[in-house]
């Protein structure tokens, strides 16, 4: 018996459906968005460099955060950017998809702004991740 793909429920900023697809578990997560098509800037490539490719995760938060990324939120809040401090919100280029989950992308193209939607990304999260523990709150699926 094969088992069950985890499914992608991509939402806009008012919690509307715009897609749903399944990966296989172990997915990158900004791989599957963009192979999906998901409007998603991501100008680093997956490196954890930028921001660009970070998204809110409403259901299915995972467990595990790299050091790259904490590093880097840890760097934004403390110059006063404080919405890098959410538990549900996380670098796609950084997170493997291993369960169903809900999420809403935080920065879409726009053609004033940004010269392209950004490099192609590896398979693997890049660069060699150290996974931490991520404390999920109860209130949070």
């Amino acid at each position: 018996m094969a088992l069950a793909m985890p499914k992608v429920t991509v939402v806009d900023p008012m919690r509307e459906v715009v897609k749903e697809f399944e990966v296989e578990s172990g997915t990158k997560l900004l791989k599957a968005l963009i192979e999906h098509e998901i409007d998603l800037v991501h100008t680093c490539g997956g490196w954890a460099k930028c921001t660009t490719c970070r998204c809110t995760i409403d259901k299915g938060t995972p467990s595990k955060v790299t050091q790259a990324q904490k590093d880097l939120f840890e760097r934004f809040v403390r110059t006063g950017q404080p919405q890098f401090d959410a538990p549900q919100v996380h670098l796609s280029c950084q997170v493997i998809v291993e369960n169903d989950m809900q999420v809403c992308p935080s920065e879409e193209f726009n053609e004033i702004i940004h010269d392209n939607r950004g490099k192609d990304t590896e398979d693997e999260v890049t660069p060699d991740p150290v996974w931490l523990d991520h404390e999920v709150p109860d209130w949070l699926g």
